[in-house]
């Protein structure tokens, strides 16, 4: 008989009974039920990460608790309710988990994805390929006044993308016109401004194409819908003139036709 006992087996009888039990754990596949308890825990543990990545992995073949998990996970990253430090780890979990929410194609995450879009246009093609079941989230974000202006420009691109997709009904795109005329009749931050000239183009309409035509020809009337101020409240000449100048660049190339190949570009998310 055998007596002699492998470095590996005398390593796991010194360890404590529950180190042994995570040993064995880590060394099975994890189970989607396993991964949306992880997830629906806030602390940082290394079985929630197992869980993240098992997610990502499955993306639209997850099952619909793991898929609630992610997104509730992706939320208190969002929100700050974990016990994460700040930092670039933090950025850098915030956008891996809106990746994984946007990889999901589940419709629950239209609320998260809209939130997230002044933090990265990617979240413009996973709402567009919801087509028209994300319109009303995504109108009603581009209409808002109040709206951040990273998240108005990300919905307007949205909504560009689901016009190309043919994606929205006669109504629907009666609904667009009328939030791009208002985007091009009121001072606006001018990344808004030249997101809305692209949609003000994609829709066709004479009267839209006519604002654009103005807007590349007349510095004046250009000038009077960007806005001068930034976040602070600050006004700098310079770069406000540079401003106006970019507005003017985007109308007279796309109303020539050379826009062709200008990102942001429609393409399916996860990208294949």
């Amino acid at each position: 008989m055998n007596n002699k006992i492998s470095w590996a087996a005398l390593l796991l009888l010194a360890l404590p009974s529950s180190a042994v039990a995570q040993a064995r754990e880590r060394a099975e596949p994890m189970t989607e039920n396993a991964a949306a308890r992880a997830l629906m825990d806030n602390r940082l543990t290394p079985e929630r990460n197992r869980a993240l990545a098992l997610a990502l992995e499955l993306g639209p073949r997850a099952g619909p608790d793991l898929r609630a998990a992610v997104i509730h996970a992706a939320w208190a990253e969002w929100r700050g309710e974990t016990n994460r430090p700040e930092g670039e780890a933090a950025i850098e979990a915030k956008g891996t988990y809106a990746y994984a929410v946007g990889g999901l194609q589940d419709p629950q995450a239209i609320p998260f994805l809209v939130e997230v879009l002044p933090n990265g246009l990617f979240a413009s093609n996973a709402l567009a390929d919801f087509g028209a079941e994300a319109f009303p989230a995504v109108f009603e974000a581009a209409a808002d006044p109040e709206g951040h202006p990273y998240r108005v420009d990300g919905c307007l691109t949205a909504l560009r993308f689901m016009l190309e997709d043919g994606s929205l009904s006669p109504r629907q795109v009666e609904q667009v016109q009328e939030v791009v005329r208002d985007r091009l009749s009121e001072t606006q931050h001018h990344f808004v401004v030249k997101a809305a000239v692209r949609l003000a183009l994609a829709l066709g309409d004479s009267g839209l194409r006519r604002i654009v035509d103005q807007l590349a020809t007349d510095r004046t009337a250009a000038e009077a819908l960007v806005s001068p101020y930034l976040a602070d409240g600050v006004t700098r000449s310079r770069a406000h003139q540079r401003r106006i100048d970019q507005v003017q660049e985007t109308a007279q190339v796309f109303l020539s036709g050379e826009g062709d190949g200008i990102g942001p570009l429609r393409r399916s998310f996860p990208p294949e």
